[in-house]
């Protein structure tokens, strides 16, 4: 991870996979206690922690299953998908984020009573993800993009910090100072851009899936 490289292909084996996952995920859940553990001790010293955005969620089932298992794919699909540098990843990417958003606005659109415009998001949505998957079907032989490979590091780093700035809309006050807030996202994102290469989407999306279930675990818990 400190010296990312781009391997022609992702290893297919699932075992050293699970493997990797669980092992990372480890990693994960060890950065994680020790960052809880600075916090906790910054809390201490008196500083003041910016309001989260699930302080205003009702963490209804549904909220939680997007937490957990929607969100994580969706999040990996934008910032990963395309990081294999292989063309057919990299067309099929954007047009599986189309037809990720399309859904939700089509379900707005149902919940309006106005069935055309949700019918035509539907459509859309579909012709997309048809489209993904021929693009992937198209271009599966083809190994990753020579520049990309040479340059890899640029994109994953990029990757990296586009993840983990996202993440600062998470708090109210998104600035320079709540830059140390997101460092655990910039740690993931690490772990995850390596897992992604080297052993497939799916498993990124899978510690992804373990380090968000963990969250909400953690604020189940400190809520009750």
């Amino acid at each position: 991870m400190r010296q990312p490289a781009l391997p022609d292909r992702a290893v297919l084996n699932p075992r050293p996979a699970f493997t990797a996952v669980f092992s990372l995920f480890g990693l994960d859940l060890a950065l994680m206690a020790l960052l809880l553990g600075v916090l906790s001790l910054a809390l201490q010293l008196g500083f003041q922690m910016p309001a989260h955005m699930l302080d205003q969620v009702d963490l209804k089932p549904g909220v939680l299953a997007f937490i957990v298992l929607g969100a994580p794919i969706a999040e990996e699909i934008v910032f990963r998908g395309w990081l294999s540098g292989r063309i057919g990843h990299i067309l099929a990417s954007p047009l599986a984020i189309a037809a990720l958003i399309a859904l939700p606005v089509a379900g707005t659109a149902f919940e309006a009573g106005d069935m055309g415009r949700a019918q035509g998001f539907l459509g859309a949505g579909a012709v997309a993800a048809a489209l993904a998957a021929a693009a992937l079907f198209l271009f599966r032989k083809r190994k990753a993009i020579g520049f990309v490979q040479r340059r890899f590091a640029w994109f994953y780093w990029a990757s990296v910090i586009a993840f983990a700035g996202i993440h600062l809309t998470n708090f109210a006050a998104a600035g320079v100072a709540a830059l140390p807030l997101v460092l655990p996202q910039f740690l993931l994102a690490m772990i995850l851009g390596y897992l992604r290469v080297t052993f497939g989407l799916w498993s990124s999306m899978l510690a992804h899936v373990l380090h968000n279930a963990l969250f909400i675990a953690l604020v189940l818990a400190g809520a009750g």
